[in-house]
């Protein structure tokens, strides 16, 4: 794995007898020749939310976000520094003051992000290859205007083509959408269970999922965001797809938690609160052709406690043989991979 000192980014994840990197990074970082100086792709920290720090004009931004939206420098890439570093270990730390366009009330922040490689006791087939990985993410409210929000947005950057499974507590009818309309072929919901042990104790057994699912399919061609709500995902989602013959998977587990503010809602939204705690973007091809792994943690609101937030996520990749790739993903996820990764 390569992380990157600016943007705080975790750049790259390989394994042997898979080519290339299993995160997405734009080509042109591959070469000095093309290389524009801009570090981009992989896994990075951004603070939400995104209709009130990125987009400079909401109103204008619903009509045409790209044209709108300016990424203050302050949050990418940031002046990052290492503030510790030790084998399988670094921890990294900046501050950052961001105005919130909607409501002109700024904060300012103190972040730090901390990686972490994990030693697990994961039950994998002899010919699947693995890793695992931690990252925490903590944001602490130095001054801000009252009522200001902010929260912690984790966003992991993943190649086409492939499907994002996203096990859910309930059947859900309709995640909430973003951007562009879904369309038919981009995001499906089973209604009804695609749990492979419907019976199971989801308290026993947390990956177990009797309520069914959303697809979301990654082929960087349409643009368009989902989201679900803290209630509705059970802080799991994982990301199939071929590669050659080799299947490969990356499974993000976190900590939803219901009743706490959540700060990252659309652009024709009104409101402060009530945002996701999972989200997937797969981009349209106008920022590169890529798909997004995203999750938030609750948000700080100035004037209220805690001033201080962190979470943690940790992330499996997983390469070998797609069906036991795929029974990997069952037993983390608690869905039928072989029907949720086909689309069907």
């Amino acid at each position: 794995m390569l992380v990157s000192v600016p943007g705080a980014r975790l750049l790259g994840c390989t394994m042997p007898g898979v080519e290339g990197n299993l995160f997405w990074h734009p080509p042109t970082m591959e070469s000095a020749a093309t290389f524009n100086g801009k570090i981009t792709g992989g896994d990075r920290l951004w603070i939400a939310p995104e209709a009130g720090f990125i987009f400079t004009n909401v109103s204008k931004a619903r009509r045409d976000p790209k044209k709108y939206a300016k990424l203050p420098e302050a949050m990418d890439p940031g002046n990052w520094r290492i503030v510790e570093d030790g084998c399988g270990h670094l921890r990294l730390q900046t501050q950052m003051k961001l105005k919130d366009h909607r409501t002109g009330k700024a904060m300012t922040l103190r972040v730090a992000r901390q990686f972490d490689v994990v030693a697990g006791d994961l039950e994998v087939p002899r010919r699947v290859q693995w890793l695992s990985f931690a990252i925490r993410n903590e944001l602490t409210c130095l001054e801000a205007d009252a009522g200001a929000v902010a929260g912690a947005w984790d966003l992991l950057q993943v190649p086409p083509t492939g499907w994002l499974v996203c096990p859910t507590v309930g059947p859900v009818r309709k995640p909430r959408s973003y951007y562009d309309p879904f369309g038919p072929r981009h995001v499906k919901c089973d209604r009804k269970s695609a749990g492979i042990n419907p019976g199971a104790n989801p308290g026993a057994n947390p990956g177990a999922n009797s309520g069914g699912g959303v697809r979301f399919f990654i082929d960087g061609r349409r643009k368009i965001k989902m989201g679900l709500a803290p209630a509705e995902t059970t802080g799991r989602m994982g990301y199939f797809r071929q590669v050659g013959k080799v299947g490969t998977l990356i499974v993000r587990v976190f900590a939803p938690l219901p009743g706490e503010p959540y700060v990252d809602t659309p652009l024709l939204g009104n409101t402060l609160l009530g945002g996701d705690a999972l989200q997937a973007y797969n981009d349209g091809g106008g920022y590169g052709g890529f798909g997004e792994m995203e999750y938030h943690d609750p948000g700080l609101i100035a004037g209220q406690e805690p001033s201080s937030r962190s979470g943690a996520c940790i992330t499996h990749v997983f390469a070998g043989p797609v069906r036991e790739v795929q029974k990997v993903g069952e037993r983390l996820l608690g869905v039928d991979m072989g029907k949720m990764a086909a689309g069907d």
